[in-house]
């Protein structure tokens, strides 16, 4: 079930909904169902979100390929 930021058209306030299936969101706010999907910061990553999450490299050969980043840090 996905998390969108929306904007409500007619109050102009902007809230994370989460949408399940084909359900049509409503403003939180006001009750509006006149809602602007937001660009998502996380949608402009590449490379997944598991290398987000990973800390720089410190060097050692295959060290940051272990599950949990960096072992050395």
């Amino acid at each position: 079930m996905p998390l969108f930021v929306f904007a409500c058209q007619e109050c102009h306030a902007e809230n994370e909904i989460l949408v399940r299936g084909e359900s049509v969101p409503e403003c939180p706010s006001c009750g509006s169902r006149k809602l602007t999907k937001q660009a998502s910061a996380f949608a402009a990553l590449s490379g997944g979100a598991r290398q987000a999450e990973m800390p720089a490299s410190c060097g050692a050969a295959n060290c940051c390929r272990m599950a949990g980043g960096c072992g050395l840090n």
